[in-house]
């Protein structure tokens, strides 16, 4: 009997035990205010495009969006390509959520290189660079088709400068303040007005020789491009393009589905700087 008892006892205790869960209730960290961020975004030296990027933040993550690139070091500097009030965007990471705030910093000169690209978009003056039409391009062809990673110039498939719904409009590029990018008619007046960016990182290859065919991407925000849709598709917008050439001079851009073979009929752009 001392034994059913005892028995008896034991497993009432796992009864209990086994309704009884361990719970953890250590709560979540709080969100730290905004202006409780201790934070700064400032110039290197007066006026440079190099801007430092400090969170002293206790226990709080950084994400920092400077507008051409993010950095999530609690100290970074970034060289800037641009001149002008610049807004970098931070969010802190913090143990309960995130809290998010902005700051402005004044650039005045460019005394640390930038990458090259960015003056190949858009120059080094405040009027930035026009890009339209190469009608000089081969055999005058400036939109059209031809081989997808294979071939650099429309071929196939062209229309003529009379007939392309951009035909008297250009591009234009700038670093004030931004990366900027404009669509311009025959008069200059803005039609347009967005932003861009660019990826020299992103190239692809010619899968039938292994040679590079692309230098990287860009990305149009807000702006069309001229003609800016595939040659057999007048209802998709472009936003970003294959860049295969870009010099001081002339820029020439490819865009094709990122699931498509080699050869399939991709669509080219012809451009050139407008003097």
């Amino acid at each position: 009997m001392k034994r059913f008892y005892i028995f008896a006892i034991a497993l009432l205790t796992l009864a209990v035990c086994g309704c009884d869960p361990i719970i953890d209730d250590r709560q979540m960290g709080g969100i730290v205010p905004q202006e409780k961020l201790d934070i700064s975004v400032t110039n290197l030296t007066e006026g440079s495009n190099a801007i430092v990027l400090e969170n002293k933040t206790p226990h709080t993550g950084s994400y920092w969006d400077t507008g051409i690139c993010i950095s999530t070091r609690q100290c970074d500097t970034i060289v800037m390509p641009y001149v002008g009030d610049v807004e970098i965007k931070f969010t802190g990471l913090c143990d309960g959520g995130q809290v998010t705030t902005t700051h402005k910093v004044h650039i005045t000169k460019i005394d640390h290189p930038v990458q090259k690209e960015w003056t190949l978009f858009a120059g080094s003056s405040t009027e930035g660079k026009k890009w339209t039409w190469n009608i000089n391009g081969t055999a005058g062809a400036v939109y059209g088709t031809a081989g997808w990673l294979t071939q650099f110039a429309p071929e196939w498939d062209v229309k003529p400068l009379d007939e392309l719904e951009d035909r008297d409009c250009s591009l234009v590029f700038d670093l004030n303040g931004g990366a900027n990018v404009s669509k311009v008619d025959a008069s200059g007046r803005v039609i347009e007005k967005g932003t861009f960016s660019f990826d020299m990182g992103v190239t692809k290859a010619n899968p039938d020789d292994g040679l590079q065919w692309s230098i990287g991407q860009i990305t149009l925000n807000g702006v069309s491009m001229l003609s800016g849709h595939p040659y057999y598709d007048s209802g998709t917008k472009v936003t970003t393009f294959e860049i295969l050439k870009l010099t001081d001079n002339e820029m020439v851009l490819c865009y094709n589905t990122p699931d498509a073979d080699a050869w399939t009929d991709a669509t080219f752009w012809m451009l050139c700087r407008k003097q």
